[in-house]
């Protein structure tokens, strides 16, 4: 479906390309398990899959370094999966109960764990910019070689929010990396009926922001681009925008109406997971290991659901203690 690539040479990873497909893999059957437990009602409220959407979040997460930083937006499980979240843990928060990352209360868009790295979930479009400058503010006045990787939407990118936020990540040379997932929808309108410039990586040289376009399906290109923007940020260069042009194979969310999409929109479409599949065929990988990849991803799956689904509901009594200690204080 794209043609797009990258201007920069490869970067060395120690994720191998195999590790990469099982964690999409990973995050592919994350979502479907998702979707089931929804529509059997033991997760609860409307749910944002990213289903096409894998290689983005995997590849933008492969070189992670301790005390680096991650926002996210709505649509966050590839990100879940890439912060090396536990997912029985994860699947626990989704489900309403105490053994998830906020005991239950923040559910599946939501979640926060700072053992991974991963700060300040947000279902407000553009958010994570906001939370972007104050993390790469404090990773500069710290004096550290740390990183935000700060993920965000198409939908964002008229927002005051993503605007203002990259004008001081510039005039500040903070340490951060923007992505756009760019799906070309905001919720249910098309990229082309609400931006006149449908590239939207050209959106940083307005703010003299180093930025790169690449193809949102294939997992080794967005993590060579984000790499190349780490270093960047690493040694002192200052933010830079990608922009990973991918395809949400799946609906807005629980709720969408549909009828917004063109008919002949799937065609050409690559699918991330099998474009890496054929990669790892042509180097020697054999079927049954990719079969054994996706047997022992159903397993450790249903073993996070068994974790989850033992775990007991939240105590109603805590919601004091909680409230008391967000405020500040202890609960009288």
């Amino acid at each position: 479906m794209h043609t797009l690539t990258p201007t920069h040479e490869p970067a060395t990873s120690a994720v191998p390309l195999l590790e990469l497909f099982r964690r999409m893999t990973l995050t592919r059957q994350l979502d479907r398990r998702i979707t089931a437990l929804t529509e059997a009602g033991l997760i609860k409220g409307p749910m944002h899959l990213g289903i096409g959407q894998e290689a983005v979040g995997i590849g933008a997460t492969a070189l992670l370094e301790a005390g680096d930083i991650v926002t996210a937006t709505h649509r966050p499980h590839a990100l879940y999966v890439g912060c090396g979240l536990p997912l029985g843990a994860t699947f626990a928060e989704m489900m309403g109960r105490v053994g998830g990352q906020g005991k239950g209360r923040g559910g599946h868009m939501l979640i926060g764990d700072r053992e991974h790295g991963l700060l300040g979930p947000s279902g407000i479009v553009g958010h994570s910019l906001l939370l972007s400058v104050g993390h790469g503010m404090a990773h500069k006045r710290a004096g550290q070689s740390r990183v935000t990787l700060c993920v965000t939407g198409d939908g964002s990118v008229n927002s005051g929010a993503f605007n203002e936020s990259l004008n001081m990540l510039a005039l500040w040379r903070l340490p951060v990396v923007v992505l756009v997932e760019n799906n070309g929808y905001g919720l249910s309108v098309r990229l082309d009926r609400h931006v006149h410039e449908t590239e939207l990586h050209r959106r940083g040289a307005a703010y003299g922001v180093p930025a790169t376009r690449v193809d949102g399906s294939d997992v080794e290109a967005v993590r060579d681009a984000v790499a190349e923007a780490f270093t960047r940020a690493r040694t002192g260069g200052g933010p830079t925008l990608v922009e990973a042009v991918t395809f949400r194979d799946c609906a807005f969310s629980g709720s969408d109406r549909g009828g917004y999409r063109w008919e002949d929109e799937w065609e050409g479409y690559t699918d991330p997971l099998e474009l890496t599949a054929a990669r790892l065929r042509e180097a020697g990988v054999l079927e049954t290991d990719l079969a054994r990849i996706t047997r022992e991803v159903d397993e450790e799956i249903e073993a996070a659901v068994a974790f989850a689904a033992a775990s007991p509901w939240p105590d109603p009594a805590d919601l004091l203690v909680y409230a008391a200690r967000w405020d500040g204080g202890e609960p009288r």
